[in-house]
């Protein structure tokens, strides 16, 4: 992300706390797309793979549903915070997904192949009013209001 951030087509906050819960938010991303809120997951066994089954997204052989679903959460409490929008994102290291371009959409959530998020975040359409003055100023309102986690 650290390219589209010095070109100015990004504002990212890393780490972030949700106040009043344990949870945190890995990375905050405001573009001319609006606000998402990218999860990453370290799924690299040699021994399990990522598959879909009846739309249910599993790796090995646990069902992933919960963590789509606490992904989701976690996007919602940042709008709320925030006052608009946030996409939910999840950031796939290690394992390959089953499906074209390395993404896919389940329960509400995009879930991408780590090393396609840079160009996921630039294929997606800009939205009215997110011009680079508005990615700053919600960037800088998320930073006073989801403070570091740690």
């Amino acid at each position: 992300m650290a390219p589209l951030v010095r070109r100015g087509h990004a504002v990212v906050l890393h780490d972030r706390a949700i106040p009043g819960s344990r949870a945190n938010l890995d990375h905050l991303v405001f573009t001319a797309a609006g606000a998402l809120y990218v999860d990453t997951k370290n799924w690299t066994s040699d021994k399990s793979q990522l598959t879909v089954q009846v739309g249910t997204l599993r790796y090995g052989r646990y069902d992933q549903s919960r963590a789509l679903r606490t992904v989701v959460w976690e996007a919602e409490q940042a709008a709320s915070a925030l006052g608009v929008a946030v996409r939910p994102v999840v950031a796939v290291h290690g394992a390959k997904i089953p499906a074209p371009r390395g993404r896919l959409e389940l329960q509400g959530v995009t879930v991408v192949e780590a090393k396609r998020l840079r160009g996921l975040l630039r294929s997606l359409p800009p939205q009215p009013g997110w011009d680079a003055a508005r990615m700053v100023t919600v960037g800088q309102l998320a930073d006073r209001t989801l403070p570091p986690a740690s």
